[in-house]
């Protein structure tokens, strides 16, 4: 048994888990290709892999260092180039794949070494068996662990200062981990017969750290995310403080109606006349606008909303009982109807056809359940998310789409759902929440 040739992992052990680091990656991304040809891809990685490292094999000690570093390459070249991701978020995600991928090579030959320094004897089956056993298990834990931590339709969104720790982290690893068998006379190197228990020990503390990286970043995001409800919830209920305010004014602007027909009459100028029949109009329409629900806020949050339609061309159609709702409290009725409206008209307004720039409105009882309804005409495609919402149209998807989040959370809050459709055209909204007699709304 030669114990200078155990010191090396075998090459196409270490292909192997850097392809099985990457496939698994890819396997959580949203990808850019589809059937064979994502077969044939991911075929053609692994013959990529396996004869760079058969050839690096070869190659004498100084060209370790590029070799490895052509090895990441290697995985940020094939997440980047097979999933739809960033380049940001591919290199990211090449150092934690690569890190991982240096503790499975690792463990498996730590592994093996022990079984074949206990039993003086090599054997290629059973070296075989431990790699697959290890990786398998090793893997699939991962999977397991790290799947819960990349979105499909979001994206990771990573920011410089997060891609320099994570690439740190890595760096830091990686040559702690290898230096004796580059440099094994220097104070950070480990004696041989520790040499593999070291390597797999900084290993699994890099992976550690990016792990505990990568949980700090997911509660920074969430933390963010609640932040930026508070902030809409809060918009929408001040939107509707200075509504309240806006109502009086209008009230008033049509009770000097009476002043506008004695203008009128008394004007002898046609010119004159038409103005103040134009001014008359304006006011008539405003007064249109208010909403008498039986509800003091929903009528506040739908006369706005309305006012707005009918500045801009928007048909507005709103069937509310707004009794039903007196048991909710005054900031989820502004959350639910004002982002909902909100999303409506933003979407229909962006239509130069009339018929198109429709929303609708109902809010009625349904059994023991309270139903609000609202639809829009769009011709934009439906995508759904993991949490059962549309994907954002906007460019920065981690800070948008927390309206229908919010709408969401104020159903929720009273045991009710919220879900979303799109057929021939027309995007629904429906909240259902179950009728009560408790009143929340103070």
């Amino acid at each position: 048994m030669n114990f200078a040739e155990l010191m090396n992992t075998p090459r196409p052990f270490t292909a192997l888990a850097e392809w099985s680091a990457c496939f698994l990656y890819i396997l959580m991304l949203p990808k850019k290709q589809k059937g064979y040809k994502l077969a044939a891809s991911y075929a053609g990685m692994f013959g990529l892999f396996m004869i760079f490292h058969l050839i690096a094999g070869t190659l004498p000690l100084y060209l370790w260092f590029p070799g490895m570093m052509a090895a990441i390459f290697m995985i940020y070249f094939c997440i980047y180039a097979s999933c739809q991701v960033s380049a940001y978020d591919a290199l990211y995600l090449c150092v934690r794949a690569f890190v991982l991928a240096e503790f499975a090579a690792s463990l498996q030959w730590q592994l093996y070494v022990w079984w074949a320094l206990s039993a003086q004897r090599e054997n290629r089956l059973v070296s075989l068996g431990i790699m697959l056993i290890t990786y398998l298990c090793i893997f699939s834990v991962y999977y397991y662990l790290e799947k819960e931590h990349i979105s499909k339709e979001e994206g990771m969104e990573v920011e410089r200062k997060e891609l320099l720790g994570t690439a740190s982290i890595g760096l830091g690893a990686f040559l702690m981990s290898n230096i004796s068998f580059v440099m094994p006379n220097t104070p950070f190197s480990s004696a041989t017969s520790s040499l593999f228990y070291v390597r797999t020990l900084v290993d699994f503390g890099g992976l550690i750290m990016l792990f505990a990286q990568q949980n700090r970043r997911k509660e920074l995001r969430v933390r963010s995310e609640n932040h930026a409800m508070n902030v809409v919830l809060q918009r929408q209920y001040d939107q509707y403080r200075m509504a309240i305010d806006n109502m009086e004014l209008l009230r008033r602007e049509f009770h000097d109606l009476k002043h506008y027909m004695i203008a009128i009459r008394a004007e002898s100028d046609p010119q004159k006349r038409e103005e103040y029949l134009l001014e008359m109009e304006k006011a008539i329409l405003t007064q249109e606008s208010l909403v008498n629900t039986g509800n003091q806020v929903l009528d506040v949050v739908l006369t706005t909303k309305s006012t707005y339609c009918t500045q801009n061309g928007i048909s507005f159609t709103c069937m509310a009982d707004g009794k039903l709702i007196s048991f909710l409290h005054v900031k989820d009725i502004c959350s639910i109807f004002g982002n909902a409206l909100d999303n409506a008209i933003e979407c229909v307004s962006q239509f130069e056809d009339p018929e198109k720039r429709v929303v609708t409105l109902s809010v009625s009882r349904k059994n023991n359940f309270i139903l609000i309804q609202c639809e829009n005409y769009s011709e934009i495609p439906l995508v759904m998310m993991d949490s059962k919402l549309p994907s954002t149209t906007k460019s920065n998807k981690l800070f948008h789409g927390y309206g229908l989040k919010s709408i969401q959370a104020a159903a929720q809050k009273y045991g009710g759902t919220m879900t979303v459709s799109s057929e021939n055209n027309w995007f629904t909204l429906k909240v259902l929440i179950p009728a009560c007699d408790k009143d929340y709304s103070r």
